[in-house]
């Protein structure tokens, strides 16, 4: 008789559609089952009573590669998976830019060896490059193309058109949200009715462009953790050197009533293993946890973590298999409690950039387990898998 790899016990799904308790079974790194009392034995099984369940985190901003050192990737990956990250797409710019083929073979080559959590990859639109990208995209090399408009290094919306064109999740970054560039943006989705992913939101102009169009134009938008936890109305914030940079409080504050309105789609880390004064912010470990300590305090609820952490960056980058707890989706799952907080310490971070704005604030503990494609990888922010094993999206589909 056939058995599960893996039954787990009484568990509390969590979903943007409610919540159940129900047995989840797992077989060669899928869901095979949900429901109560599954139809056959398993070779092991996990009590999750008192617990909830959802899908593993999916951060769709992440540099995991700045200068080639796959070293980097595999510290950065690690991180990430104990705080719950099971999924990462990988921003393309560093010192070796996803621009084609060539390099974007070379970067998930880096990554295939050394990532603990499954990977896709952005690729760089430069406003001459739009055939090489849509090749590496028919390849399935690519995840998406990010365009960062309105910037003297990015793309014109006259070169945008180009990308627009091609398949695949099309990323775009406003430079000047209160310049003609964003409302031709704009307008160049309703003339095409292509879908794009507005990367990074961070002001109360950006969301007054889109909030009218939201729901009537295919745009979706995400934002970042720094812009929804730090100001800089706080003095220990203001040296945080990010692009976006931190906005006034009056900025954050809208954000979060764009959150619980239900207006912005996602959110991703943006994550840069560099030291503070080179730049970016390091946070996809603490993504998890510190939305987790947002429901704590009443900002959102769990329904609507799991959207944005999980199942709407699934439905935005066409990730099937992904973002979800039902039969045939992949086994990436994270169990933990809801309504502890904590201090975030400079000890238990992982990541090598060797700082955090969030050190001494509250956020939630990291989950008391991460599962990818059925293997348990972290139990209560500790690595306890032997190696890493993450799996290109391209691969993971299959």
């Amino acid at each position: 008789m056939n058995v599960y790899d893996l039954v787990i016990r009484d568990a509390t799904i969590v979903s943007s559609a409610g919540r159940q308790v129900a047995d989840v079974a797992i077989q060669d790194g899928r869901i095979v089952y949900v429901g109560r009392r599954p139809p056959r034995s398993a070779r092991e099984e996990m009590s999750a009573i008192g617990k909830f369940l959802m899908p593993g985190v999916i951060d769709t901003a992440v540099q995991f590669d700045p200068n080639g050192d796959p070293g980097i990737w595999e510290r950065e990956s690690r991180a990430a998976a104990t705080g719950g990250v099971t999924t990462v797409v990988s921003l393309p710019n560093g010192d070796n830019p996803v621009v084609d083929q060539k390099s974007a073979k070379r970067r998930l080559k880096r990554a295939t060896a050394s990532s603990w959590v499954d990977f896709g990859l952005w690729g760089a639109a430069t406003g001459d490059n739009a055939d090489d990208l849509g090749a590496a995209l028919r390849d399935g090399l690519l995840t998406g193309i990010l365009a960062t408009v309105g910037t003297e290094t990015g793309v014109t919306v006259e070169q945008l058109q180009a990308y627009l064109a091609l398949p695949g999740v099309l990323g775009v970054q406003l430079a000047d949200v209160d310049g003609p560039s964003a409302r031709e943006v704009v307008q160049a989705v309703r003339t095409t009715d292509r879908a794009i992913h507005l990367v990074h939101l961070s002001t109360a102009a950006e969301l007054a462009l889109i909030d009218p169009v939201h729901g009537d134009l295919p745009v979706t938008a995400g934002c970042t953790p720094h812009h929804l936890f730090l100001s800089t109305e706080e003095a220990d914030t203001i040296q945080v050197r990010t692009t976006p940079p931190v906005r006034p409080e009056h900025d954050r504050k809208t954000l979060w009533t764009a959150v619980k309105r239900g207006r912005l789609d996602c959110i991703a880390s943006d994550h840069h293993p560099l030291q503070a004064d080179d730049g970016g912010v390091p946070g996809s470990e603490l993504l998890f946890p510190l939305m987790l300590s947002a429901v704590r305090y009443g900002r959102l609820s769990l329904e609507l973590l799991v959207s944005l952490c999980s199942e709407s960056p699934a439905r935005i980058f066409g990730l099937e298999t992904k973002g979800r707890i039902a039969k045939g989706a992949d086994a990436d799952l994270i169990l933990f409690s809801e309504g502890e907080v904590t201090r975030v310490g400079e000890g238990d971070l992982m990541s090598g950039a060797g700082w955090s704005p969030y050190v001494d604030r509250e956020a939630a503990p990291k989950p008391d387990l991460v599962m990818i494609g059925g293997r348990v990888v972290a139990r209560k922010g500790k690595l306890v898998a032997e190696r890493p094993a993450g799996r290109p999206l391209a691969a993971a589909r299959t």
